[in-house]
C-alpha cells in the first residue's frame, strides 16, 4: 500500500519569532550554567554535578559551533538536559521543572505553521489546529510571497510563506491560485 496524500498543497509561513527564542535559548543556556556553577561551589563532592555541567557546555558548544556553520540550532534537549541534571543533583526547588518546560515550549515555539490545502478544505497546524471548509472563503491567493485567506465572515488572514524551507513543500503561486479559485467555483 502507498503512502496517502492528505493535502494537495501545503504552504509554510515565516515564523517571526525564531531570533527571540534563540536569544532566549542562549540566556537560559548560560543561566543554567551559572545555577550548575554555584551548586558545585556549594557541594564540590557531587561529581555527577560535575557531568551534568559538562553535557551542558558540550551542548552549547555544539549550538555555538552549527550557529557559525549558518545552521538551524535548537535548545530543546540543553534545556531539558540542564533540567534534570538539576533535579537530580542540585536543590533548586523548581528551577529545573522551568528547564525542562523551556525545552519543551521551545521544540513548538520554533516550528513553522503550516496550512495544508485540500479538496475537502484547509487545516491550519498548531497549538490549536483549525480546519475551514471551502464553503466558508471568498478567495484564497498568494501573491509576493504573502498568503490572503478571505473569509466570508469579513475576517482575512494574512502571513507571509516562507521560501527558505523545505523545497518538497515550494509552492507555484499561479498554479497555486488556479487550484484554489477552482476549489471556491465548487463550493
Amino acid at each position: 500500500m502507498g503512502k496517502q496524500k492528505i493535502h494537495d498543497y501545503v504552504v509554510v509561513l515565516k515564523n517571526h519569532n525564531k531570533k527571540t527564542i534563540e536569544m532566549t535559548g542562549w540566556l537560559l543556556s548560560v543561566l543554567a550554567i551559572i545555577i550548575f556553577l554555584v551548586t558545585i561551589y556549594q557541594e564540590p563532592t557531587d561529581w555527577g554535578i560535575f557531568f551534568s555541567l559538562f553535557i551542558i557546555i558540550a551542548l552549547m558548544a555544539s549550538n555555538f559551533v552549527e550557529k557559525r556553520k549558518k545552521k538551524k540550532i535548537s535548545f530543546a534537549i540543553l534545556l531539558v538536559c540542564a533540567g534534570i541534571g538539576l533535579s537530580f543533583f542540585a536543590e533548586t526547588g523548581h528551577v529545573d521543572s522551568l528547564f525542562i518546560l523551556a525545552g519543551i515550549a521551545e521544540k513548538n515555539l520554533n516550528k513553522n505553521k503550516e496550512i495544508g490545502f485540500s479538496e475537502t478544505g484547509i487545516a491550519m497546524t498548531g497549538l490549536f489546529p483549525k480546519k475551514y471548509s471551502w464553503s466558508e472563503l471568498n478567495n484564497v491567493i498568494i501573491k509576493d510571497d504573502l498568503l490572503t485567506i478571505d473569509f466570508k465572515n469579513n475576517k482575512v488572514l494574512q502571513h507571509f510563506t516562507d521560501d527558505e524551507e523545505d523545497d518538497e513543500y515550494e509552492v507555484e503561486c499561479d498554479e497555486f491560485n488556479a487550484y484554489c479559485k477552482e476549489r471556491l467555483k465548487k463550493s
